[in-house]
């Protein structure tokens, strides 16, 4: 449920207020009701923070092979760092696309500032031709610009650093949607973080561009971030109120998409000229973004959403097989962990959606209120608990 700016002025404005009478807190819950705010509670707010910190800090790195997992047991810094990275930037990245008033548009847009930063300025692999991590890159190295890992780094990281997190976490806690984690100073305690671990990064990288080739990075910066700014509100909303496809063509479709996006890599660069590679990454994108604006819908879409993400990784499972077996134990259990925590996210959307059909049966007319998934009760108006996958509705 989206939450407009002047919901949370008012939600804050009524929260400072003291109400000493039971008339006065009535009033104060009709308010919150009429307004479509419910109060998030401090302990939901709290572990949907640390597991969006956690995921972001993970995720892309482990299964990627990026970082070994047991290199957090030998160097405890190794997490900190990632959090402050990968963490600081997801979370700083949603709040401010929900203080901008932008959907998933904004935080894809600034999904692709957020990857200049790190593989710009930070390990420098969208410019270093001979970087360890993606091997030699003059095949597409021209003006400085390592263009190929330049189009797949921002197309990956926009997609699979920032908006899978997110994604998780918004069915793991549906109260949160459209609503802040944290505070202005959060937002910049983690905007700072970013920073800091990008520039220490950027400090252990020897290879030094150009300055041109750095007013270039910090142009193509401020492109996303314009992009984002601008964005309109219609930009990639859903056209139809539900999805309108199953959930299997949604997890089809993240296996095509995290497949196509490996395959441009690998077939690529030897069938193609660099320019021929690198565009390709554009209709890749393009398509999902149809796909999901088609038949996504704007609610009741989240076990769909999760289904796409665990299309996306269970492509990474054979590699993660190579990996283990090869030099990166631990890598494997991690994998089979993210899937077993999105297969139980996915039964616990099923069971609450199955809850509130039948609470709708028995108590209403199975009319629902529009962006809360909450049946309108006509003869009881009792409310329908709504609870987070971490946080089980309370008995009494």
């Amino acid at each position: 449920m989206r939450v407009s700016t002047e919901e949370l002025v008012l939600r804050t404005k009524i929260s400072h207020a003291h109400w000493s009478s039971p008339s006065a807190a009535n009033v104060f819950n009709w308010i919150l009701r009429r307004a479509s705010i419910e109060p998030l509670a401090a302990k939901t707010r709290g572990l949907a923070l640390v597991a969006l910190l956690i995921l972001a800090a993970t995720m892309a790195e482990f299964l990627t092979g990026s970082t070994a997992v047991l290199e957090m047991a030998h160097d405890p810094l190794v997490l900190l760092s990632l959090i402050g990275l990968y963490g600081g930037g997801a979370l700083t990245i949603r709040e401010t696309a929900l203080r901008w008033g932008k959907g998933w548009a904004g935080m894809l847009f600034l999904g692709g500032a957020y990857a200049v930063g790190e593989e710009g300025f930070g390990t420098k692999t969208m410019i270093d031709p001979l970087h360890s991590n993606i091997g030699n890159q003059l095949y597409s190295h021209f003006m400085g610009v390592n263009w190929v890992p330049l189009s797949y780094l921002t197309l990956f990281h926009a997609a699979f650093s920032i908006a899978v997190p997110l994604i998780v976490i918004d069915a793991m806690f549906p109260e949160t949607k459209g609503r802040p984690l944290v505070g202005n100073v959060g937002v910049l305690l983690a905007l700072a973080s970013y920073f800091l671990v990008v520039a220490s990064i950027s400090l252990r990288v020897p290879y030094q561009p150009s300055l041109q080739v750095y007013v270039f990075l910090g142009l193509y910066a401020l492109m996303w971030i314009t992009f984002a700014r601008k964005v309109g509100p219609r930009f990639l909303k859903p056209r139809h109120e539900a999805p309108d496809r199953r959930e299997i063509a949604f997890v089809a479709l993240g296996v095509w998409f995290m497949s196509a996006f490996l395959l441009i890599g690998i077939v690529g660069p030897k069938l193609f000229p660099w320019p021929v590679t690198a565009a390709l990454y554009i209709p890749l994108a393009a398509s999902v973004a149809w796909f999901l604006k088609e038949h996504v819908g704007l609610k009741d879409n989240d076990i769909h959403k999760v289904g796409f993400v665990i299309g996306v990784v269970a492509v990474f499972v054979p590699f993660d097989i190579a990996l283990e077996l090869a030099k990166d134990p631990g890598v494997l259990a991690y994998t089979a962990a993210v899937l077993a925590l999105l297969v139980a996210v996915r039964g616990r959307l099923k069971r609450r959606a199955m809850g509130v059909e039948e609470s709708a049966l028995v108590k209403g007319s199975g009319r629902f209120e529009l962006g809360t998934g909450a049946p309108v009760v006509e003869a009881s108006r009792e409310p329908v608990p709504r609870t987070s996958w971490l946080m089980p509705a309370r008995s009494g």
